[in-house]
């Protein structure tokens, strides 16, 4: 019976080409599995090796801010402290009698260096007034012979040909009349002169005396 050997010679050879189908097909899940594990081990240690290069990386300290160099502090240059001026020191004052000598001696230098005719005038009018006026001092200002009793009262002026006597408070006097305006001129002096020039003076002195002292002319 060839045929149905014929039959289940195929059917056997389609049985073992299904069960070599099915062992191939077993065989390939088999060594899908197989080749599966590794590589799902070889993402976890993939995994493993990015979570640890994804480790955080520690923050650099921040290097502390370099100080900015503090701005050394102009110092004004010292003003030069001020000199005091130190008030020149007064020489000290004569005594009244060694002025009064020294004055003296002033007066008497230039009497001696006047010409004739006016150097003998001017002595005789020096002593005229010293003499009636004994309160009375003398210096020598602005070149000649001055005469003071609570201030400047009379000055001897000599000149070229005449010596003239001046009274600072003139116009007070009660023998103004006797002058020329402030002054009284002598060329000559005769005895009469020399009366009208005691009273002169002694009033002058005593005008003085009563009112406020005489600023210097």
């Amino acid at each position: 019976m060839p045929a149905p050997e014929r039959t289940a010679s195929v059917r056997g050879l389609m049985a073992n080409a299904r069960a070599k189908k099915k062992a191939k097909s077993g065989s390939k899940v088999k060594s899908k599995k197989l080749v599966a594990k590794p590589k799902k081990a070889a993402k976890k240690a993939l995994a493993k090796k990015a979570v640890a290069k994804k480790k955080p990386v520690a923050a650099k300290k921040a290097s502390p801010a370099k100080k900015k160099p503090t701005a050394k502090k102009v110092v004004a240059a010292k003003k030069p402290a001020a000199v005091k001026r130190v008030p020149a020191a007064k020489p000290p004052e004569l005594h009244p009698t060694v002025k009064s000598a020294l004055e003296k001696a002033d007066i008497e230098g230039l009497i001696n260096r006047l010409p004739n005719p006016v150097q003998p005038i001017v002595k005789s009018l020096r002593a005229l007034v010293l003499e009636n006026a004994p309160e009375a001092s003398e210096a020598l200002e602005d070149g000649a012979p001055s005469y003071f009793a609570n201030g400047l009262f009379a000055r001897i002026v000599p000149e070229e040909r005449a010596v003239l006597v001046k009274f600072l408070k003139a116009g007070q006097l009660p023998s103004s009349n006797e002058l020329q305006g402030d002054t009284f001129a002598i060329s000559e002096l005769d005895e009469m002169k020399q009366n009208v020039l005691r009273k002169l003076v002694r009033e002058a002195v005593l005008v003085n005396l009563r009112t406020e002292p005489t600023a210097t002319a």
